[in-house]
């Protein structure tokens, strides 16, 4: 059996490193236990000034601007009495504005208290399984007024839904900066020269690929004769894909129709 002396290193050199690295382990072990039993104080990245403070206290990581004082964002596990979050504010003019983001719910308003009665916010909400609903709402200046409220919603039916309407289901105006579109629309014209004056003649229209299971179709002349001159105009055989324009007149003059079918 090897004696305890012929298990050292050979030489004190070598003896001497090993037990300053020794030393430096326990050191490193000692210290990892007293961190981990420890509360932390106050943590920042500057004494003043633009600053990022972490507060044992409240559990609160504190962003604050080169005044030192405004606060630009914080999170923390409560944030104004509303339950834990993320708190953000940007310096616009005349007001600067917050956002805060807890329990599935992003919230807008002035960071000065009075000026809104009620945030405009975007929220999320599911049960899981007949629904998922995202939710965007203006807010409100006064208590009495109505708010704005964009519903976009996906069904358990693989159905979806974009609803645009006032609080409470109230009416909603709804403005469009632009040219509005939709896949069960379809508008255009067609030119028809009658065969003989007093004498039905049809044009078809094709082309069209409208949602709906049933139409409405609208038909006008472009005249300056209607009754006198154009005496009627019609719609047959419609479908989602196209239809027929009738036209008839008390001559033979070329003659736009205007059309508009709506698929419901």
């Amino acid at each position: 059996m090897p004696r305890q002396l012929t298990q050292l290193p050979a030489d004190t050199t070598t003896l001497a490193r090993k037990v300053a690295a020794l030393e430096r382990q326990v050191t490193e072990l000692r210290a990892a236990r007293r961190l981990s039993s420890a509360t932390a104080g106050l943590i920042q990245t500057a004494t003043a000034g633009a600053r990022v403070e972490v507060s044992g206290a409240d559990q609160a990581v504190t962003v604050y601007a080169s005044d030192g004082t405004t606060p630009l964002a914080r999170l923390a596990a409560d944030v104004d009495g509303q339950g834990g979050g993320l708190w953000t504010r940007g310096l616009q003019d005349p007001h600067n504005m917050a956002a805060s983001l807890r329990s599935g719910q992003l919230l807008f308003r002035p960071v000065d208290d009075g000026l809104v009665a009620v945030p405009a916010s975007m929220s999320y909400d599911t049960d899981a399984y007949q629904y998922s609903d995202l939710t965007l709402t203006s807010g409100a200046v006064n208590p009495s007024d109505h708010r704005a409220l964009l519903i976009l919603e996906s069904l358990y039916d693989g159905s979806a839904h974009v609803s645009v309407q006032g609080e409470r289901s109230a009416p909603c105006t709804f403005d469009v900066l632009g040219v509005l579109t939709a896949s069960n629309i379809a508008c255009g014209s067609v030119t028809i020269t009658p065969s003989a004056a007093g004498t039905p003649t049809s044009a078809t229209v094709t082309g069209m690929s409208l949602q709906g299971s049933s139409y409405v179709a609208l038909a006008t002349p472009a005249t300056a004769v209607p009754g006198s001159q154009v005496t009627g105009v019609g719609v047959t055989n419609l479908t989602a894909t196209g239809m027929t324009v009738w036209l008839t007149r008390s001559n033979t003059t070329a003659t736009t129709v205007n059309w508009m079918v709506i698929g419901q």
